[in-house]
């Protein structure tokens, strides 16, 4: 760890955390494709993740834990961005998916509902679907269980 990592506000923790999230879906099936590479550039600049940093997080994403401590709406909106990196090889391989509910448990999400919330977020159509109608359609979801 750096001295600027001591210095990072807890919006940063968090964003890097995200993106180290992102970066071990597209890491699971061992196969980082040329879409993933775009997305996760694309990514690393809305989250303002440095060049350097984001070399540090595609070497080694697991040495950056989840943070958890995030509202609702928020874990939401960073599960459609997980699913967007699932979905950005157009091929939905079981390890992404396994990397995927064990991301969505690390971000607090209800432990006895990791699957169906897996399951109906991977049902959902993420490209024709904005984050705002994603972020709706799971706030429904979780009145309804």
């Amino acid at each position: 760890m750096g001295i600027s990592d001591l210095y990072m506000s807890i919006g940063q923790k968090r964003n890097i955390s995200h993106f180290a999230n992102i970066v071990r879906i597209a890491k699971a099936d061992n196969n980082v494709s040329a879409e993933e590479i775009e997305f996760l550039s694309k990514i690393s600049n809305k989250y303002n993740i440095t060049d350097e940093k984001f070399r540090e997080i595609l070497r080694h994403p697991e040495s950056f834990p989840t943070i958890a401590h995030l509202e609702c709406v928020e874990r939401i909106e960073r599960l459609y961005e997980l699913l967007e990196m699932v979905k950005a090889d157009h091929k939905v391989a079981d390890n992404e998916v396994s990397m995927l509910k064990r991301i969505v448990t690390g971000l607090a999400f209800p432990v006895g509902k990791v699957d169906l919330i897996v399951d109906k977020s991977l049902a959902l159509d993420t490209d024709n679907i904005s984050v705002e109608e994603f972020t709706s359609t799971m706030l429904e979801m979780f009145k309804k269980k």
